[in-house]
């Protein structure tokens, strides 16, 4: 077989023959793989505007789930907003009248009006002789905090007052109780004690209806006309505040398993409509998620948690006895889902990655004489759009009766002391944990930052940046707003033609929506000449939360 090749010469063209061997195949080989015995044909993706935005959202979904480390997953929940999510604030300080069935809607929980005294059967009997033996120092106790000869405040007049005795008063019964556990009881005696600590958690809440504005925008538009009335996900930032955490090193038993009835058929409220209409608030606030410590901690895993009242009277005062139960159920059902949430979190688990077990937390309610005592089964963590009609689970409330430690104290000693809630609280101590198999399936084999393989450097940077996000304070430059002479002069009534248009709601060359500003959307920062390591590196690298900081 034989070629023939064009030459240019100075005046005339050459061919210049080549010969080619018949037996050899001169195809690249890229071009040969595009060619397979059967016809491989490309997905057929539905194109619509719902479609595509459903497929970008799972995109970003499995892109956390697949990021190796707890602290990158937090930083990309944070990422798509720079200024922060327009979060509903959920405080379980602040409860409202008609919040209840909100409540336990957005935490997708059911509510079980009584304990599961299964759970702590084979303890009773050790509970109530290590009660028997410490009656006395808690009688004492009792004396020191609550008769008025001995304490110097007489009275208590205020809810500030109110919570100083319960706080000293539980963390005194707390170190009882600890000191008198055998040594048998392992997991107590290398526990940690966490004493008001930080509890913070973000979700994203699926199924609620748009506000007035949405619906209005989306009318005004030709395209998102039809999708007026389409549901949205709404930001939920939930806060909790113990004034004392036991955490051990092992998992707590589940409580009934993930397959019963009960996980996945509960009756959980339907109430779906904007959370300004129930009375919460919104702000605008980073994707939080915090559980009193920082990852990394050994003992990481909570025993029991401990919760003061003192904002159920001046609830009761306000709007009647008759609503004690719906500001104890919201109390209650906030922090106990907070809790569990941002323990979930640590775990690689989170509000776009679902649980693989149940998590349980133990928790108490009290102002030293009035007990309530609940148990909380975190079956589901994702409570999103796309999640919100094929989730088949709920998480589950147990919540028990009122009971009162004691009727009253005077010189005498205490009256009423009732041993049987003693009992219960020391059966919480006494409830070992478990291990479990593979506890953490979505971190990788680098769990925590200081084991991810970038530069130390580019380490301490993100785990400083991450601090400072969730260390609450606000940016150095605030987010922009439309200030009230604008909205007037400028929106409603345009009678300013000859003011330049440079605000970022006046149409312009380089106009940018502040809330579509991204975490990463910035200028890169200047490096002094004196402080380059490499002279051709002139700016620093921007926030990726894959390889930390990385070059455009």
């Amino acid at each position: 077989m034989q070629a023939v090749r064009q030459s240019a010469g100075p005046g005339l063209l050459k061919f210049t023959r080549l010969t080619l061997c018949p037996g050899r195949h001169y195809q690249h080989a890229a071009a040969q793989s595009e060619y397979t015995e059967t016809p491989e044909y490309p997905p057929i993706l539905d194109t619509s505007r719902k479609a595509r935005k459903l497929r970008e959202a799972t995109e970003w979904h499995d892109k956390i789930t697949r990021l190796p480390t707890v602290e990158q997953k937090m930083m990309e929940m944070n990422m798509p907003k720079y200024y922060g999510y327009w979060s509903c604030r959920l405080h379980d300080n602040h409860p409202r009248l008609l919040g209840e069935e909100f409540v336990q809607y957005a935490t997708r929980t059911h509510v079980v009006r009584r304990l599961p005294h299964h759970y702590h059967s084979d303890l009773t009997l050790e509970a109530q002789r290590l009660g028997a033996l410490i009656t006395d120092q808690v009688h004492h106790l009792i004396d020191l905090h609550f008769n008025g000869r001995i304490n110097r405040k007489m009275e208590i007049t205020s809810r500030a007052n109110e919570l100083h005795h319960t706080k000293n008063f539980l963390l005194g019964l707390h170190r009882i109780i600890v000191s008198s556990l055998p040594s048998t009881v392992q997991h107590i005696k290398e526990s940690m004690v966490d004493i008001q600590p930080r509890v913070e958690a973000f979700w994203l809440l699926g199924g609620i209806e748009p506000d007035v504005m949405l619906k209005k925008s989306r009318r005004n538009n030709k395209f998102l006309k039809e999708f007026e009335n389409d549901l949205i996900n709404r930001p939920v930032q939930g806060t909790s505040t113990p004034c004392l955490g036991v955490r051990v090193a092992d998992f707590l038993p589940e409580v009934v398993s993930r397959d019963d009835p009960l996980s996945k058929s509960g009756l959980v409220s339907n109430s779906s409509s904007d959370p300004r209409s129930y009375g919460f608030h919104f702000k605008h606030k980073h994707a939080i998620t915090v559980t009193g410590f920082w990852p990394g901690e050994a003992k990481e895993h909570s025993q029991l948690w401990m919760h003061t009242r003192e904002i159920l009277p001046k609830f009761v005062q306000e709007f009647g006895a008759h609503n004690f139960n719906t500001a104890l159920i919201q109390k209650v059902v906030i922090s106990s889902f907070t809790q569990a949430l941002a323990h979930a979190s640590y775990l690689g688990f989170g509000p776009v990655t679902e649980l693989t077990y149940p998590l349980v937390q133990q928790s108490v309610l009290t102002n030293g004489q009035q007990w309530h005592f609940s148990m909380y089964q975190l079956n589901t963590s994702t409570l999103h759009c796309d999640r919100a009609e094929e989730n088949p689970y709920n998480n589950i409330l147990w919540l028990g009766e009122e009971q009162f430690l004691f009727e009253a104290v005077d010189d005498s000693g205490v009256k009423g002391f009732n041993s049987e809630v003693l009992t219960a609280l020391i059966s919480l101590y006494l409830k070992k944990g478990i291990k479990r198999e593979n506890p953490t399936p979505y971190l990788g084999s680098n769990k925590l930052l200081a084991d991810h393989p970038a530069r130390k450097e580019y380490r301490e940077m993100f785990h400083t940046y991450l601090q400072h996000l969730f260390s609450g304070r606000p940016r150095h430059i605030l987010k922009p707003e439309i200030y009230l002479w604008e909205q007037i002069y400028k929106i409603n009534f345009k009678t300013r033609p000859f003011h330049p248009p440079r605000r970022f709601f006046e149409p312009h060359y380089n106009q940018k929506d502040p809330g579509s500003r991204r975490l990463d959307d910035y200028d890169p920062i200047y490096i002094p000449k004196a402080l380059r390591e490499k002279k051709s590196y002139r700016y620093k690298p921007k926030l990726n939360t894959e390889h930390l900081y990385t070059y455009d």
